[in-house]
């Protein structure tokens, strides 16, 4: 008896290990799915060497409210996006779908309400003298006049809420769409900031090469001295000429890739490409932060993840109504008005007509359409649910990539502050050394070449940065409710 209390307890033990066990698990994967698994990076530098300029001015921070591009601090980024949600042609398709979604909805909404016509006729009409006759005999023709003027009324008695369910349905349908449209409207905008931030990348590169072409120019020169002199071989010479056409050949294509990033740039703000420019831009100020969001916030504040579960619920209240066109429908269906066979006496209280009654419809046999329909709003149905559950991971999985692009580039920016102050370093050693005539000048080519490197990384890696954070703007779906009004 003792033994089997042993085994009792031992068993009432276990239960109770397992169940902790099972509530703390469940406890552990609530946390993890309201929390992200990288944070967003501060700006703890105070100076940041980009190419061959000094960036120590700070963007204040992001919050969702915000305009988060005026946190960039630069103007012009403010007039393209300005531009680009007055002109630009994807957001007026947009706000015409809107519009026929909102009149969409508007029509399935008469369906609650009666329908009223006035339907005057006037008609002659000639009947046959040979008419048939069921008394036999010859009939004389005759002609008669008919004078009508009927209001008629129809309405459907919404007995199941099938009428009800189709408007909720549009209704739904209608909202999603104008979620659609602000989703359109992150993306335009974005887009716009992405492509500008490339632009200030480009310029800056191009400030870089048209330094360092003077130092070849320069390079050149002194080499040419010193070969006349006949301190140094032809090779010098040469190896200074192909250095100096190096950073020209660089020069000319990022000029085309500037001619190209304004291509984009003009079909994005609305504007004619052959007449669109846009002025040198410089950098001025260091990444804005992002006060965070909480995870679970991400479905309230992204419009693609609204309009998808606004979609959803549409897609249900279709399957209801779906369902309940195989019950009867009921109609009153009514006239009033005055019929007459003679103009002179058409409306009078003689002539007064009306007409009430009561009319049911259901169906019996229709080839399996109804049943057809059903399946269709169904797999409609799981479709759309399908689609939300995927936008949902693919925004979180959006967001921690943006997030870890942004540390990992950060990082290694900061790194390559001391890789470019050592590489100028040097580069500045070693022209020194050779006018000394102490090296050769593959050395000054060498360290030359490093720095320049160096520093066309620093400018790429800031530029992608500033690309990343707007990835993260978008990924949050953060879009001012004064943008979209």
């Amino acid at each position: 008896m003792l033994s089997k209390k042993i085994k009792m307890n031992q068993i009432f033990i276990k239960t109770i290990l397992i169940l902790i066990g099972f509530y703390q698990s469940i406890g552990y994967s609530q946390d993890s799915t309201s929390t992200w698994k990288w944070d967003v990076p501060e700006q703890t530098n105070e100076v940041l060497y980009i190419g061959t300029d000094t960036i120590s001015k700070k963007a204040a921070p992001v919050i969702e409210t915000d305009k988060w591009w005026e946190a960039f601090g630069y103007k012009e980024l403010d007039s393209l996006i300005a531009l680009a949600l007055q002109n630009n042609e994807d957001l007026k398709i947009a706000q015409a779908r809107v519009e026929q979604a909102i009149a969409q909805k508007r029509i399935a909404f008469s369906s609650l309400l009666p329908t009223l016509r006035l339907e005057p006729s006037v008609a002659r009409q000639e009947f046959s003298a040979n008419r048939p006759n069921p008394f036999g005999g010859q009939l004389d023709r005759v002609t008669i006049n008919t004078f009508d003027i009927p209001l008629t009324v129809n309405y459907e008695l919404d007995v199941f809420g099938k009428n009800i369910d189709n408007v909720k349905a549009n209704r739904l349908a209608a909202d999603a769409t104008v979620e659609s449209r602000k989703d359109i409207l992150l993306q335009v905008i974005t887009e716009v900031a992405q492509n500008y931030f490339l632009l200030l990348q480009v310029d800056a590169e191009k400030d870089l090469l048209k330094e360092t072409e003077k130092t070849r120019l320069n390079n050149l020169e002194i080499t040419t001295t010193r070969y006349e002199a006949g301190l140094v071989s032809q090779i010098d010479v040469l190896r200074a000429k192909t250095e100096l056409s190096s950073v020209q050949v660089q020069i000319k294509r990022i000029h085309k890739l500037r001619t190209e990033i304004e291509l984009i740039l003009a079909p994005l703000v609305g504007v004619d490409a052959s007449n669109f420019s846009i002025h040198k831009t410089e950098i001025s100020y260091m990444p804005p932060d992002l006060i965070f969001l909480e995870k679970d916030s991400l479905t309230a504040t992204r419009p693609d993840l609204k309009s998808a579960k606004l979609m959803f619920e549409s897609s249900k209240s279709l399957v209801k109504n779906q369902w309940k066109q195989l019950l009867p429908s009921f109609y009153l269906n009514g006239a009033f008005g005055y019929l007459s066979g003679d103009s002179n006496n058409w409306i009078e209280n003689d002539s007064r007509t009306w007409v009430a009654g009561v009319s049911a419809s259901l169906p019996i046999f229709e080839g399996g359409k109804k049943r057809a329909e059903i399946k269709l709003r169904k797999s409609e149905l799981k479709q759309a649910e399908a689609a939300y559950n995927q936008n949902v991971l693919v925004s979180y999985r959006q967001v921690e990539n943006s997030i870890s692009n942004i540390k990992w580039v950060h990082e290694q920016l900061l790194a390559q502050q001391e890789f470019v102050k050592a590489a100028n370093n040097a580069a500045e050693l070693t022209n020194e050394r050779y006018r000394k005539g102490l090296i050769n000048y593959i050395d000054v080519v060498d360290a030359e070449r490093q720095a320049l490197e160096a520093e066309q990384l620093s400018v790429q890696l800031f530029g992608q940065e500033l690309k990343e954070r707007v990835s993260l703007f978008k990924a949050l779906g953060l879009l001012p409710d004064s943008v979209v009004e």
